[in-house]
């Protein structure tokens, strides 16, 4: 067998980070000179343009999980983890014709602001509490996946603990001084760096690999990787087909699903994009940053999942050790291969891609906590913070940094602790799984429900969140499995162990709907003589200038 040539991590890759982090750190300190009241931290002022705002978004909305876990996951399933692309298609006009206008006539600072206005304050409240769950469980997810690519990268030499503080502190100090604008231009840099990384990244790959390209396509095409549609085993009814589709890591119909569901809550709910959307300066410029953020949205995971191809042709003649975890193959493979500053610039792509997301998360569920709780629950301010006086905008900068650093901290913890949930393509979707779901179906309600009340919204959303965690989480809890199965037999324990992370977010979405509907419809309450602030209501409003 070929000797396998050994890579490293040198003191140039080390200068390279070095120099990255330190970049992010000044356009932190230069905005900070910027702010002057919460509008300009949570909008940045409402003055970025639609490439910018495009750019920023997508770099949000993807992180280094997806770095990871997309090249691991063709790598072990093959192209049919990332044909959840075709979520572009209904997310279009969805996005387009529903949330942008809607969201624009509204004209709120926090997406949650709505909940108000349709429902009352509880269902606010709820859900800027589910989401910044969601949020801040999820950025404890997507800090620790470049520590642990980088430990792989240098041989186990750095410890994740240490890296996890280095790379929390660094993010949480440039969000805390610079705002909305300071994290858009970070995402901006980094949206470079990470098409950049990635770049080199396949060709390098595709270099190692005997045969290059056409030994790529053949062996993928033989081991069935370019397919589709994935593999479900054979089943001899319709009851053990269910069983086995729902049980089945990834699916064509279950990753599209997941992934739809997924776009319609981001651009729905998830105060990152309602935030750069509001930042747009008119509804076209906003529509304009959508289609920018969906076409190298479509790239980027096409060009990891080719990724994912080349390793798997690579190790088809090296081999790849036993009992090594899917996640650790691209790091693996920098740590044998990648030459001087060749490593350095594809980490700072994995820390890029990680950070350009919570930095975004960050300041979200900063302003949601500004917003949603802070100035309404303890300032009682139902708007939008405007025209303050200059020493109340000073307060609430200050309050807003605060905030921004306990959640940063609270990051780090989450993400020192995060290992133990499985590979981190499970992990990081499980956390999601569990929270967008219910998110999505309390806004639907809200818009296209008219006889939806507060009541039954948070009796389905309490439901659905339940479903939702329930599926997600039954599989690391040995005590509820001990439960369950005496209750419900050993198939409903097998079923719900196995549940691909697929599942969760429709199961949760699917129990909102009813539950919500079938509440509000039972339970009677005094219905108010204004018109419920539906879609159709909003949209007779208009656009603020």
């Amino acid at each position: 067998m070929t000797d396998i040539p050994h890579g490293g991590f040198h003191w140039v890759d080390a200068l390279i980070i070095v120099v990255y982090l330190s970049t992010l750190m000044g356009i932190g300190l230069y905005f900070s000179r910027k702010q002057r009241s919460l509008h300009d931290y949570i909008r940045g002022g409402r003055k970025l343009g639609w490439l910018t705002v495009g750019i920023s978004l997508m770099a949000a909305l993807n992180s280094g999980l997806d770095y990871v876990q997309a090249p691991a996951a063709v790598f072990a399933i093959g192209m049919v983890f990332i044909m959840g692309f075709l979520a572009w298609i209904p997310a279009y006009p969805w996005i387009s014709r529903v949330t942008l206008p809607f969201y624009k006539r509204l004209d709120v600072y926090s997406a949650y602001e709505y909940l108000e206005q349709r429902f009352g304050l509880t269902v606010r409240c709820m859900g800027s509490i589910i989401y910044i769950l969601w949020r801040v469980g999820w950025m404890g997810a997507a800090i620790y996946v470049p520590c642990l690519a980088v430990r792989a990268a240098t041989g186990g030499e750095l410890s994740i603990t240490l890296m996890v503080v280095v790379l929390g502190s660094v993010v949480t100090v440039y969000t805390m001084l610079g705002g909305m604008r300071a994290v858009v231009w970070t995402d901006v840099t980094q949206f470079c760096i990470m098409f950049g990384g990635l770049a080199a990244t396949f060709i390098f790959i595709v270099s190692q690999i005997p045969g290059g390209m056409s030994e790529l396509w053949g062996l993928a095409k033989e081991a069935g990787r370019l397919s589709p549609f994935g593999h479900v085993p054979p089943a001899e009814n319709l009851a053990e087909n269910f069983i086995n589709y729902m049980t089945t890591e990834v699916t064509f119909m279950g990753i599209c699903i997941m992934i739809v569901l997924s776009k319609f809550t981001a651009y729905t709910a998830d105060q990152i994009a309602i935030q750069r959307f509001q930042a747009s300066k008119s509804l076209a410029e906003a529509r304009k940053s959508f289609i920018v953020s969906a076409i190298s949205d479509t790239v980027w995971m096409f060009v990891l999942g080719f990724i994912g191809l080349a390793l798997f042709a690579y190790f088809h003649h090296f081999p790849f050790p036993e009992g090594m975890q899917n996640d650790h193959v691209l790091p693996y493979f920098m740590s044998l291969h990648f030459p001087i500053g060749l490593s350095g610039i594809v980490i700072a792509a994995i820390f890029a891609a990680s950070l350009s997301s919570v930095d975004a998360a960050l300041n979200s569920v900063t302003s949601i906590i500004m917003v949603d709780l802070y100035n309404r629950l303890i300032l009682g301010r139902k708007g939008p913070v405007k025209n303050l006086e200059e020493s109340e905008n000073r307060r609430q900068l200050k309050v807003s940094r605060f905030i921004n650093l306990c959640l940063g901290i609270m990051m780090i913890i989450i993400a020192t602790n995060i290992e133990g949930m499985g590979e981190i393509y499970q992990a990081g979707n499980k956390i999601l799984g569990a929270f967008f779901g219910p998110l999505f179906g309390i806004f639907f309600l809200g818009m296209f429900n008219r006889r939806s009340h507060s009541a039954g919204v948070v009796i389905g959303a309490m439901a659905g969140l339940f479903s939702s965690c329930f599926s997600s989480f039954f599989s690391e809890i040995s005590w509820l499995q001990t439960v369950c199965g005496r209750l419900f037999g050993d198939g409903f324990v097998y079923f719900f162990t196995n549940l691909s992370w697929q599942w969760p977010s429709p199961i949760g979405i699917t129990m909102t709907l009813i539950v919500g509907s079938l509440a509000s419809i039972l339970i009677p309450v005094k219905r108010s003589q204004e018109t419920p602030l539906t879609f159709r209501e909003v949209m007779k409003r208009p656009l603020p200038e």
